[in-house]
């Protein structure tokens, strides 16, 4: 199974660095490098813009815990936290997972490490909760307002696609989160047990705090819907004026490709390639969408690294506190 899971990850990771290659060699890497080297200074502009969402989405995280555990810990170790298990899940070929096993080790306040987990859980779910309803809604509007030019029915099995996705996840917290039956403890009883008190958690979440949880979705939306904000300040930078409408079409459909692509480990080839077909689509000009992907993926592999470094500092720290 692990073999089999490193030749998976090995394929992708050609396939996405061949994709990659091919198109900057279609558009020509100096355009590509001439276009990139006009952005200039707008990295500095860029790469402080990103806190915002961390903020937003620390925020969804908080939410997922009960207002008694959330008084116990502080907002800024969340949003420390949320870029570094961010850059984990990034630099990692695990489907976006990893991160979120290291972020209840790395929270430094006295609730158990239960309340910790279900909170992990519910605000993973609640995260793809709201990138799903967030396509969906941007499906609707490209839809009726003709932005993009869909073809062949791009637009139903994509809608289908996010569809089956939320309802993965609701089931999934739902199977998590009830009794199982009793024939199926009576099997795995040292595993149930083991898990007992995370669902215990999660039961006591999802019943007495469905407005927690319905704000939780909303700020991961938003969060999303700031990508928009960014992907209209690159374009600007570019000398792409483009409007409101125009940046959230584009960032809907990037979190579609996202959203279909979450088994490519730091979004190798998927994020330019992307791009390109929906600035195409958009009549903005497939080379700017690429180039626009590179200084997106640029930004994502430095904020990245910033979070592997965290997790790696703390990992540090722990290792020395255990050696005295």
């Amino acid at each position: 199974m692990r073999s089999a899971r490193r030749w998976f990850t090995a394929v992708v990771i050609a396939l996405g660095s061949a994709t990659f290659l091919y198109l900057l060699w279609s558009f020509g890497p100096l355009r590509v490098w001439d276009l990139f080297r006009g952005f200039g200074w707008g990295f500095a502009v860029l790469l402080p813009f990103q806190y915002l969402d961390h903020m937003l989405n620390a925020t969804g995280w908080r939410l997922a815990f009960t207002p008694a555990q959330a008084r116990q810990v502080s907002f800024w170790e969340l949003v420390r936290v949320r870029i570094a298990g961010d850059g984990v899940n990034y630099l990692t070929p695990s489907a976006s997972i990893a991160g979120e096993f290291v972020r209840p080790g790395m929270l430094r306040t006295s609730l158990s490490h239960d309340a910790k987990v279900a909170s992990v859980v519910v605000a993973k779910a609640t995260q793809a909760a709201g990138q799903g309803l967030f396509v969906l809604l941007g499906l609707i509007y490209l839809i009726n307002a003709r932005v993009y030019d869909f073809k062949d029915g791009q637009a139903g099995w994509a809608a289908a696609g996010i569809s089956a996705m939320l309802c993965g996840v609701a089931i999934g917290v739902g199977l998590l989160a009830v009794r199982p039956p009793e024939r199926l403890t009576a099997r795995f009883p040292a595993a149930f047990a083991k898990l007992e008190p995370l669902r215990r958690s999660l039961r006591e979440f999802l019943g007495r705090h469905p407005l927690r949880l319905v704000g939780s979705v909303l700020f991961f939306m938003i969060g999303y819907a700031w990508g928009a904000a960014e992907m209209w300040l690159i374009c600007r930078f570019l000398g792409i004026p483009i409007g409101p409408e125009t940046a959230l079409g584009i960032e809907f459909l990037s979190n579609l490709v996202d959203a279909f692509a979450f088994m490519v480990p730091a979004k190798i080839g998927t994020q330019e390639a992307g791009k390109a077909v929906i600035f195409k689509g958009l009549g903005l000009g497939a080379d700017v969408g690429f180039t626009a992907g590179l200084i997106r993926h640029t930004r994502e592999l430095l904020w990245a690294a910033l979070g592997l470094a965290l997790y790696a500092a703390q990992q540090r720290k722990t290792a020395l506190k255990a050696l005295g």
